[in-house]
């Protein structure tokens, strides 16, 4: 596999699981905090979790790609 893709698919899945973790556990501690009233719609917390990992990778993808600067 080229390095490139090594690189992408690293940075961004770890970026995603770092985000879809932090959104796990705010929604276990405190789910009035992102708008549940009482239980977890399942829904909502896909929704929560996809959107917490996806700006997570996009921001360790761009860390990583700063980093990458001579």
């Amino acid at each position: 596999m080229p390095r490139l893709l090594r690189f992408l698919i690293w940075h961004l899945s770890s970026g995603f699981l770092i985000g879809a973790f932090t959104a796990l556990v705010i929604a276990a501690q405190n789910p009035e905090i992102l708008g549940h009233s009482g239980a977890i719609e399942p829904v909502a917390l896909a929704m929560q979790v996809f959107a917490f990992g996806a700006s997570f990778a996009m921001g360790s993808l761009g860390t990583a790609l700063m980093g990458k600067i001579d």
